[in-house]
Parts: structure tokens; sequence; C-alpha cells
């Protein structure tokens, strides 16, 4: 902005005044130019979660198992019962106590988020996803079972079965390994003296005790006392 001030000018050192004579003196005066307005505070982005996408993925595979527990309840005549439970509320539970009681750092933990989410889909395990859904096992009690704890009835009931005969699998072999080697006996059958035998009190204490003797070779049995 220019400002012009008129200004008389008077001789040093005498009375008279120069009549008519005028000094203008210019003043400038700059403004300092304005900040330009800030529309609002610059926030700070926020850092990238990366257990976000994961998560919800889980969250969809358990959304998506809890889902048809309605149709297969429908089945079974307990429709009612189920319809009250929200599956999207009941997932977002599940995923959170997995979050929360497993974590996610290393390839362990990810292979527990597995093997819940295989075991609530699997197609022949309907009761454990019922379950689930209806509160009947908390969220923070799945996380903690074992794969054969959330087996399917069916899958648990062949475990039995192939423990029962691993079971009965090692006493055999025990049995054979008690039976001791000779070459003492000959078979009557192929003739072979490779044979196991084994000793037992059948009768009195004063009687001689029962041998069992089994050929190596043809697998023939023979007893004598």
């Amino acid at each position: 902005m220019v400002k012009v001030e008129p200004r008389r000018n008077e001789m040093s050192g005498g009375s008279a005044k120069t009549s008519g004579l005028t000094k203008r003196v210019i003043i400038l005066k700059i403004r300092k130019p304005e900040e330009p307005k800030r529309l609002g505070k610059v926030l700070k982005s926020a850092p990238i979660d990366p257990t976000a996408a994961y998560r919800e993925n889980v969250r969809k595979e358990l959304e998506l198992a809890f889902s048809r527990v309605a149709n297969e309840a429908d089945k079974g005549g307990v429709k009612p019962d189920v319809t009250a439970y929200d599956p999207v509320r009941v997932s977002a539970s599940v995923e959170s106590a997995m979050f929360r009681k497993i974590g996610w750092s290393n390839g362990i933990k990810k292979a527990k988020y597995r093997s819940v989410v295989f075991n609530l889909n699997h197609p022949e395990n309907p009761d454990l996803r019922r379950k689930v859904l209806l509160g009947q096992i908390k969220p923070e009690v799945l996380v903690t079972m074992s794969a054969v704890e959330m087996a399917s009835q069916k899958r648990q009931r062949e475990n039995i079965q192939i423990q029962l005969k691993s079971m009965s699998r090692c006493l055999h072999d025990a049995d054979l390994e008690e039976k001791a080697s000779t070459d003492m006996f000959q078979c009557s059958r192929c003739r072979d003296r490779k044979c196991t035998y084994y000793q037992l009190q059948t009768r009195s204490a004063d009687e001689p005790m029962t041998t069992y003797v089994t050929c190596v070779n043809c697998n023939n049995h023979w007893k004598f006392s």
C-alpha cells in the first residue's frame, strides 16, 4: 500500500518561509502475505494391520460353517433352536478367541487356525458346529480342543477302532517276543525245526508245566506236558 503525505519545507536559519514549495514524502508499507488457512488438522495415516485380511478370511470361513447349521437342524427337527443365533456374531466371537489364545505369528499357530476351521466345516461334523453356534461349546474352550476332540463322532469311533487294533498288534508282538526260539522240536507237518515255544503252569504246582510250540515255517501249533 502506498501512502502520500504532504510536508511543507521550512528554511533553516531564517524567519521567512518559502511559499508555494511543498515536498511530498512517499511512504511504502509492505504487507507480509498471509499463510493460507488450513482446512483442518492433518491426520496421520494409521499403520496397516497385517493380520486384518487373514482374520477376515477366517471369519468368513467360520460364518460359512455356522450358516449351514439351520439347514442341518431343519432335517433333524430342531430348527427353532438355532434360528435365534447369529452366525456372523458367533464367527466373530470364535475368531477373536482364536486370535487372543493362539495368535498367528508362526506356522504352528496358523495350523491350529486351519484345524479349527477344517473341523467346523467338515461335512460329517454337524454336531460340533451346532454346539458352538448354540453356545454349548464356548469359543474359549473350542480353541483349546485337540483335533481328536473336535473330530466327528464317526471319526472318533474310527479312531477308537484304530487304537484297539494297534494295542492288539502291540500285545501280539510283545507275546511273540516273550516266546523263545529253539530247534529242539521238529514240526510234524513240515519237518522244520525252527520253532518258538513258551510254558505255562496249567495244572497243579507239583505237575510239570505245559509247553506250547509253534512252527515258524508253517505256523503249526502243538503242546505237550
